[in-house]
C-alpha cells in the first residue's frame, strides 16, 4: 500500500458527476490517492489553466455545430495535456533518464488543499478581519499558492528526499501527483478564497432551490456566489485501473460503436447504462495509456477523464477514455495537437458538449466514417456526451454532462435525475432550471454522498464556524 499520501475518499469524490451523472458516490476500487505536502512541493505550484475567449456568437457556433464542437474539445484535450516541468526536476532527472515533466492538469489542487489553504488564510486574517468577513487582496491570495507549493506541513526535510529518492522511472514522475478523482484548476480555486462570504451565505439554503428560483442577477445565473466563476476555471475527474503485475489481465475496452451506442440509448442494453463486468480486457503499457508509479511501486492507468472548463458561460464539456481501437469512431479525427505529443495520448476517444440542445440539424455532423457513424447513433433534440468509466448506474449511457450539472448546488440527488423522466427529461438533459446554483459544479455539494466532508460548502462553512465560536462571533 502507497504511504506517502493523504487518503482522500472524502474530498477526492466531491465532483461525483464531473461529466454526468453517476449513481456511484462512495470510495472507488481504482484507487484515490490525493497529492500531499511532500509531493506538492515536488511538483510545483499549481499552473494556471490557459482559458481561450469567446463570445456569443462562438457559443452559438459551437451549440449548432458538432464539427465545432469536436474541435473545441480536442483543443481544450491539447491544453491541459502540455508538458509542465516539476519543482523538483534536478533532484529526479537523472534517475529517470531525463524525464521531468507531467501534463498541466497533473498540476492542479485536491479539496484538501483548498481546505489547508483556506484554514491558512482565514487563520492568518485575525479575529477583526474574521468578524467582518473581509476578503483578501490578490497579493494575498498569490501567496497562498506559493505557500502550498512550498510548504511542507508537518513532514520533515530528510522526509522530503526520501520520496524524491523514490522517482525512478519516467512513470514515477507522473506518479508524483497521485491518482486523485478529481482536481481544480487554481483559478477554480481561487473562487472559494475570493467569494467565502457568499459561499458560507449558502449554508442551510441548498434545499430551497427550485428549478424557478432566479439566480443572482442577469449577469449571475448563480445562487450561492457572488459573481460566477473566472473563465480560467477548470475541473478534472479521472477513472484509473491498477496495471501492473498484480493485475495481469490489463484494462477494460467499452464498444462506442454506432450499433452498441444506437442500443444503450435505447435501452436494450444493461438497461441504457454502460456494463462495468465482464468486459473485454487487453494488454496495455506506459506508451499505450497514460501510466503512473505510486511511491509504493503501485502502478494506475488513467482510463477515463472528464474535464469542463468554464471559457463559455455554461461552460465547455470534454472527456476522454481509453481505447486499442483509437482510430475509430470517436478518436476518428484526432487533431496534430494531440497526435504530436505522442506516447499513450494517442490511444484516447473525445466528445464533447456546449449546450443542452442539439442544434446541428445533420445527425453526422458533417463527419463520415464511423465517426459520423457514432454521432448520428446518439443524435437526438439534446445533446449527448458520455464516458463509460465513469458514468455509472442505469440509463447513463444516454447522458450529456450538462443537464446532469445543471443540478448542481440543490439536494437533487445524482441517482434521481437519471431515472425520474417526469421531473427529470431525457435522463437529465434537457434544461429544466432558470438558475444554477453552485455555478454547475457538484464539487460545491454532493447530496447523494453518506459522508457530508466531502463537499467544498461544507469546508468553507466548518472553518468559519470554528472562527466564529472562537471569536466569539455571532454566526447568522
Amino acid at each position: 500500500m502507497r504511504r506517502f499520501h493523504v487518503q482522500l475518499a472524502g474530498f477526492a469524490l466531491a465532483l461525483a458527476a464531473a461529466g454526468g451523472c453517476s449513481s456511484q458516490t462512495g470510495p472507488s476500487a481504482d484507487g484515490d490517492s490525493a497529492i500531499r505536502e511532500l509531493e506538492r512541493r515536488a511538483v510545483g505550484k499549481a499552473q494556471a489553466y490557459p482559458a481561450d475567449s469567446y463570445t456569443d456568437d462562438d457559443a452559438a457556433r459551437f451549440a449548432s455545430s458538432k464539427k465545432a464542437r469536436r474541435e473545441l474539445g480536442w483543443k481544450v484535450l491539447a491544453k491541459i495535456l502540455q508538458p509542465v516541468t516539476v519543482a523538483a526536476s534536478k533532484d529526479v532527472g537523472g534517475q529517470t533518464g531525463g524525464k521531468t515533466t507531467i501534463p498541466l492538469f497533473r498540476t492542479w489542487l485536491g479539496g484538501d488543499e483548498l481546505d489547508r489553504m483556506f484554514g491558512k488564510m482565514y487563520g492568518d486574517f485575525g479575529k477583526d478581519r474574521r468578524v467582518a468577513r473581509d476578503i483578501p487582496t490578490d497579493k494575498e491570495v498569490a501567496a497562498l499558492f506559493d505557500w502550498n507549493a512550498t510548504s511542507l506541513g508537518q513532514n520533515s526535510e530528510a522526509s522530503y528526499f526520501t520520496r524524491l529518492g523514490l522517482v525512478t522511472d519516467p512513470e514515477a514522475v507522473d506518479g508524483l501527483a497521485g491518482n486523485p478523482r478529481s482536481a481544480y484548476s487554481p483559478g477554480y480555486v481561487r473562487q472559494y478564497m475570493n467569494d467565502y462570504p457568499s459561499i458560507f451565505g449558502c449554508d442551510g439554503k441548498t434545499g430551497s432551490f427550485t428549478f424557478q428560483t432566479p439566480g443572482g442577477s442577469a449577469t449571475n445565473f448563480t445562487d450561492c456566489f457572488s459573481h460566477e466563476m473566472a473563465m480560467d476555471a477548470a475541473v478534472v475527474k479521472a477513472s484509473w485501473r491498477r496495471n501492473d503485475d498484480l493485475v495481469t489481465d490489463g484494462l477494460p475496452v467499452q464498444d462506442t460503436s454506432a450499433d452498441t451506442l444506437r442500443k444503450r440509448l435505447a435501452g436494450e442494453l444493461d438497461n441504457g447504462g454502460w456494463p462495468q463486468k465482464d468486459l473485454p480486457m487487453v494488454q496495455a503499457g506506459a506508451d499505450d495509456a497514460y501510466t503512473i508509479q505510486l511511491s509504493g511501486g503501485e502502478r494506475y492507468s488513467l482510463v477515463g477523464l472528464h474535464i469542463i472548463t468554464k471559457e463559455l458561460r455554461h461552460w465547455v464539456w470534454t472527456t476522454i477514455w481509453f481505447s486499442p481501437k483509437a482510430d475509430e469512431d470517436f478518436g476518428q479525427d484526432r487533431p496534430d495537437s494531440i497526435k504530436t505529443l505522442g506516447g499513450p495520448w494517442k490511444n484516447y476517444k473525445m466528445c464533447a458538449v456546449t449546450d443542452f440542445d442539439e442544434k446541428d440539424p445533420d445527425p453526422r455532423g458533417g463527419y463520415e466514417g464511423s465517426l459520423g457513424d457514432a454521432l448520428e447513433a446518439v443524435h437526438g433534440p439534446q445533446t449527448w456526451c458520455s464516458n463509460s468509466f465513469i458514468e455509472k448506474g442505469d440509463h447513463n449511457a444516454g447522458t450529456n454532462c450538462i443537464g446532469c450539472h445543471q443540478h448542481a448546488g440543490d439536494t437533487t440527488g445524482l441517482t434521481q435525475i437519471i431515472s425520474d423522466e417526469t421531473r427529470y427529461p431525457n435522463h437529465g438533459r434537457t434544461k429544466v432550471r432558470e438558475s444554477f446554483p453552485a455555478d454547475y459544479s457538484w464539487a460545491f455539494a454532493t447530496p447523494d454522498s453518506p459522508d457530508q466532508k466531502d463537499r467544498l460548502l461544507r469546508t468553507i462553512v466548518t472553518r468559519v464556524k470554528a472562527y466564529d465560536h472562537q471569536d466569539g462571533a455571532t454566526t447568522p
